[in-house]
């Protein structure tokens, strides 16, 4: 395998969950850097931070019961930790982390052992340090300041638009299963943000529902990351197919695409697919192929061409000069390899 290089701008950006088990101190305070895939970093936090003002937080006799909680929570409790908490699988820092939790996850408070608090959050169940967790009407407070309503995309693809009108013009288009961000509801439209661009869609062909913050097992973890490298690529759709072209914006070939679009997830590839095919963790087949994977084609052995798999049997890639960057079904032709990166 050919070296791989990440690099600590893009860590901060990705957010994938690594366990190294680096410990690096500063002052009072320990914090670990932690890594999935080797690809993406992010630094989380298990001992007390002083800076953290939580009432009574640490005190395991707070988490009781808020009358009037309407969430479904026992004992409520909430992340109030200054980036990404742990959550291990036994109460001790050289336990393995089974997921994090954001700043504002709710969680249910189902037992304590010492300073941890066990708890459940989502799919998650473990240890986190009760420093972090906010509890009682602290906790009832933050989260009903936490909820937010997201729509999902139903249809194949749903036009975002400008304005609430058919006539208004095109935003961008989203695909099905999408989440996105509700603004604002009207009659028959709601004005949603997805990927940091606002606009109107048809609230007849999505689902709006409140979504409640949760902790994030290390395998969703993973899956984000390719979700991510998706979400990303499908944003040039429609752009040139240029030969030799390593330009996202510009022109692109094939590799070249991918080359660019793994670039910014700390990932550097060379500009070849044959070449590319050579790196990263083999896949044995398109029904275990991820979001981010790499799809390779060609013939005896040697790959002519690549693309970024989308998940649901699609690929996105730079597929000729007449047809620039496109989406297609990742078995127009058979593919001959398949690679991880992230």
């Amino acid at each position: 395998m050919k070296k791989r290089i990440i690099s600590a701008a893009t860590v901060l950006a990705c957010g994938a969950l690594l366990m190294t088990g680096s410990i690096i101190a500063y002052g009072n305070q320990v914090k670990e850097e932690s890594l999935i895939a080797g690809v993406c970093a992010y630094t989380s936090v298990d001992n007390i931070n002083e800076n953290v003002s939580v009432a009574d937080a640490s005190v395991v006799a707070t988490a009781t019961p808020v009358q009037g909680n309407s969430l479904g929570y026992n004992n409520l409790g909430v992340s109030v930790a200054e980036g990404r908490l742990n959550v291990r699988e036994q109460p001790t820092t050289e336990s393995e982390v089974v997921g994090i939790m954001q700043d504002n996850a709710l969680c249910d408070v189902v037992g304590t052992d010492g300073e941890w608090l066990h708890i459940k959050s989502g799919d998650v169940e473990g240890y986190c340090l009760g420093s972090y967790i906010a509890t009682g009407e602290e906790a009832q407070n933050i989260a009903d300041s936490s909820i937010t309503k997201k729509a999902t995309i139903n249809c194949d693809s749903l036009t975002l638009r400008s304005e609430p009108t058919t006539e208004s013009s095109v935003v961008s288009s989203m695909n099905h299963g999408k989440k996105v961000q509700v603004l604002e509801e009207y009659d028959g439209w709601i004005k949603v943000n997805s990927d940091g661009k606002e606009g109107y869609c048809s609230a007849e062909y999505v689902t709006v529902a409140d979504e409640i913050p949760t902790a994030i097992s290390k395998e969703e973890l993973a899956s984000t990351a390719g979700a991510s490298v998706v979400s990303n690529a499908l944003q040039y759709v429609g752009g040139r197919y240029v030969w030799g072209g390593e330009t996202l914006g510009k022109g692109v070939d094939c590799s070249g695409f991918t080359m660019k679009i793994l670039e910014q997830y700390g990932v550097y590839l060379p500009h070849s697919a044959d070449a590319q095919m050579d790196m990263g963790t083999k896949v044995n087949s398109l029904a275990e192929a991820q979001p981010g994977d790499l799809v390779f084609y060609g013939s005896g052995g040697y790959a002519n061409h690549v693309g970024i798999y989308m998940g649901d049997g699609q690929l996105v890639h730079a597929s000729s000069a007449k047809t620039g960057i496109k989406i297609s079904n990742a078995s127009y032709r058979t593919p001959i390899g398949i690679r991880r990166y992230v």
